[in-house]
Order: structure tokens, then sequence, then C-alpha cells
């Protein structure tokens, strides 16, 4: 009886994953949410569980994988290096910044709604009217982006590894400077949508 009063127990309280580790920057603000990875169980990284989870923190259990992004690095990194993210303030915008190879990343941003994320698309440049000066510039071998949050709301998406049209005087339409990267600025609508508010480029340090 003892046993079986045991077995009952375990069922019905919490299994906390100790299987993952949450990502740097993680958790949630309000501590209810978490990304989690799955660390490697030998040196090579091709071998290893490549999901990145959105956790329930405060059960310890998995919600689901973010479908859209890998800790895999492209081969490169490691699991629990590759992946990093940050929240909004009020815990309902996630950005997850991943490797896609040794000197690429990319980026994901999902809105957390019922505990569910929900993956968002990014309006394309030509959506500003600075973007139709990006039409048809080459880039390196290794272009890459991050995005952040700023303090406003504002989600700014750095990227770098352009190769600019000489030809073009982009400091008439408000691109001094431009050099090969660029700042993205979006902001959501009254729909909650994101729209490209601006581009602009990085100022010099």
């Amino acid at each position: 009886m003892r046993n079986i009063f045991t077995a009952i127990l375990l069922l019905s309280n919490p299994v906390f994953g100790g299987e993952w580790i949450v990502t740097k920057g993680g958790l949630s603000p309000d501590k209810k949410l978490a990304v989690a990875v799955f660390p490697q169980k030998t040196e090579f990284i091709d071998e290893a569980d490549d999901t990145v989870l959105l956790i329930d923190q405060t059960a310890g259990r998995r919600i689901g994988p973010l479908e859209e992004v890998s800790s895999s690095g492209g081969t490169w990194g490691s699991t629990t290096t590759n992946v990093h993210c940050m929240w909004s303030p009020d815990s309902t915008i996630l950005i997850v910044n991943y490797r896609t190879g040794r000197l690429m990343h990319s980026s994901q941003i999902y809105r957390i709604r019922d505990r569910r994320a929900i993956p968002l698309s990014m309006p394309a440049a030509k959506t500003h009217p600075k973007g139709k000066l990006l039409d048809g510039l080459g880039s390196t071998a290794n272009p890459d982006s991050e995005i952040t949050m700023m303090n406003d709301g504002t989600i700014l998406r750095r990227d770098w590894g352009y190769v600019p049209d000489f030809s073009v005087d982009y400091s008439k339409h408000g691109l001094t400077g431009f050099e090969g990267e660029l700042l993205f600025h979006y902001r959501f609508d009254k729909q909650g949508q994101l729209e490209l508010h601006d581009i602009t480029v990085p100022s010099a340090p």
C-alpha cells in the first residue's frame, strides 16, 4: 500500500526536468516561463539534441519546442552557448538569437499568449522608403544579425555584412556613414503587428 501511495504522489506532482538548462537571458521577468536547451552529451555538437524548449518554470515542465530555432550552431559552438534570449518587461515578447554558423547568427521573435510562443514575422526592408536603397546589394561571406529590445519598446535588428554600392550617395537618404552595417527599427502598431519604423546607421563609437 505504501508503494502505491508513493507512486500516486510521484504522478500527481510536477516533474522537474533536470536534463535541460535555461539559456542566457532565458528566464522571463515574471519568472513563469523560460527558454532551455539540452547540454551536449559528447564533444560533438552534431550528435546533440538541438531542440530549444519553452519551459513552464513554475512547474518545471516543458511546454513545447520552439521549432523555428536551433541550438546546433550550424555545427559550431555548443548547445549551451549558441542561444541567448531577451524578454519584454511584461514577459509577452520573447526574442531568441541563435548561432547558425561559425560567424553567422539569426533571430526569431515570439509573442507569448496563453503559455504559447507565437512566431512573428518581421516586415521586409522594402516596406520603408530607405529600404529601396538595399535592393541588389551584395553581402560578405558571413552576413550576420542580432535583435535587441530598447527601453521604449522599439525592437532593433542590427545587420552587418552588406557590401555598399559606392555609386550611391547614402547620405542623401539619411544613411551617412553606411559601410556595411545597418540598424532596423521596428515598432508594434495598434493592431499588435510589427512595422518597420526606420533604418539607420550605427553611431560611431
